[in-house]
C-alpha cells in the first residue's frame, strides 16, 4: 500500500521543516510527498528542500502564480500515484506513526476509506481563548460502514469534521468520480467532502488523534472574516443544495435529513460572519453579484443574518438577559484567561 501526501504551501516559512521532519520521522516508509508551492513569497519552497534532502519520496512543484489551496491541491491529486491520498496542510504535521496506524486499519478492514482525528496546538493564549476548536470530545464509531452511513453517524454523534486533513482515501474513488477542490474559494474542505463522502463503500472512523493541528496568527483559520469567508461558504451552500435535490431518491431519509441540516448549518455560519462585516463591504459584494445569485444570497444569508439581528436585539434588550450577563461575566471571564494555551507540541514535552 502506498501513500501519496499532498502539502500544499504558501508562505508559511517558519512552519515548513516540522511538516516535512514529521513526514521522514514516519515509521511506515510507502509513501510520496507531494509539496506544491502556490507562489511563495518567502523562502518556504527553499526550506522545504533543504529539509527533505536527498530522500526521493519527496517532490516538488511550483505554481508560477498565487492560485490558492484548492488549485495547489488538485496540482497535487494531478500528479499523486500512491493506492490511497492523504492532505497535510503545510504548517500543521503527523504523528510519528500516523500513517504505520493508518495503513494497519486499511489493510485489516480493507477500508476504502478511514477518518481519523486530530489534536490541535495553539500559538498563544489568545488564539486558545477565541479560536478554541473542539477536538477532543469526539464520539468513536464502531465498525466499517458506507460512506453514505459513516457521514449519518458522524452529524448524529456531532463528531463531524470538514477538513481533508483528517482523512485517508482510495485514489480511485476520487479520479473515478472525477473529483476536484473548487478554485477561487475558501472553505473548500467543505464542499469537497460533502461530495466525497456518499462515495465509498467501505468507510471507518479511527478516534485517535494522529494529526497535528497548528492555530496560528495570520492563517486562513485565524484572519479577520471578510466577504471572502462568505462568499465561499455561500458557493459551497449552492453546490451542496444542488446535490442534495439531485441525488435525494436515491439516499436515505437519514441520510437527506443529516445533508440538509449541514447546508442550513453552512448558511448560518455565513450570516454570522456578517456580524463582523461592514454594511458597506456586504452591500458591495452583493452590487457585484448578478441577479439569481443576489437573490439566491438574499433568501439563505442576508434574511436568515438579519433575522438572528432580531432575536440577538431583543434578548439585549430584555432585564433578564442584562442580568443574566452581569452575574455570568465574572466567572466566563475567569475560565478565558485560566484554560491555558497548549503552546508546545506534544513530542517537545
Amino acid at each position: 500500500m502506498r501513500f501519496s501526501v499532498i502539502v500544499a504551501a504558501f508562505n508559511v516559512e517558519p512552519y515548513i521543516a516540522d511538516c516535512i521532519e514529521s513526514l521522514k520521522r514516519q515509521t511506515y516508509r510507502d509513501f510520496e510527498a507531494i509539496v506544491v508551492d502556490d507562489a511563495s513569497t518567502d523562502e518556504t519552497l527553499q526550506v522545504a528542500r533543504l529539509h527533505a534532502g536527498d530522500d526521493e519520496r519527496f517532490l516538488f512543484f511550483e505554481q508560477s502564480e498565487n492560485a490558492g489551496q484548492s488549485a495547489a491541491r488538485n496540482v497535487g491529486l494531478l500528479h499523486a500515484t500512491g493506492d490511497y491520498v492523504l492532505f497535510l496542510d503545510s504548517d500543521d504535521y503527523y504523528r510519528d506513526d500516523a500513517l504505520q496506524a493508518i495503513a494497519d486499519r486499511i489493510a485489516g478492514d480493507d477500508l476504502d476509506q478511514l477518518y481519523f482525528a486530530a489534536e490541535t496546538f495553539y500559538e498563544n493564549r489568545t488564539l486558545r481563548r477565541t479560536r478554541y476548536e473542539d477536538q477532543e470530545s469526539r464520539v468513536s464509531i464502531d465498525g466499517v460502514m458506507s460512506g453514505v452511513d459513516l457521514y449519518v453517524a458522524f452529524e448524529k454523534t456531532e463528531a463531524f469534521r470538514p477538513s481533508s486533513c483528517l482523512y485517508a482515501v482510495r485514489r480511485s474513488v476520487i479520479e473515478d468520480a472525477r473529483l476536484r477542490f473548487r478554485e477561487g474559494i475558501i472553505h473548500e474542505d467543505l464542499l469537497f467532502l460533502m461530495e466525497l463522502m456518499p462515495l465509498p463503500r467501505r468507510a471507518a472512523f479511527f478516534n485517535e488523534p494522529l494529526y497535528r493541528r497548528r492555530m496560528r496568527e495570520g492563517s486562513t483559520m485565524t484572519s479577520a472574516f471578510s466577504m471572502r469567508n462568505v462568499d465561499g461558504l455561500f458557493r459551497v451552500q449552492q453546490a451542496l443544495r444542488a446535490w442534495i435535490l439531485e441525488h435525494a431518491s436515491g439516499q436515505s431519509q437519514d441520510f437527506c435529513d443529516a445533508y440538509a441540516a449541514r447546508v442550513f448549518h453552512t448558511c448560518e455560519v455565513a450570516a454570522r460572519y456578517l456580524f463582523e462585516i461592514s454594511e458597506a463591504d456586504r452591500d458591495a459584494y452583493r452590487e457585484g453579484l448578478n441577479l439569481q445569485d443576489r437573490v439566491d444570497f438574499d433568501l439563505h444569508i442576508l434574511e436568515l443574518h438579519r433575522a438572528l439581528k432580531g432575536v440577538y436585539d431583543e434578548l439585549e434588550g430584555s432585564r433578564t438577559y442584562r442580568l443574566g450577563r452581569l452575574f455570568l461575566a465574572f466567572p466566563s471571564w475567569v475560565k478565558s484567561r485560566v484554560i491555558m494555551p497548549q503552546a508546545k507540541r506534544k513530542d517537545q514535552e
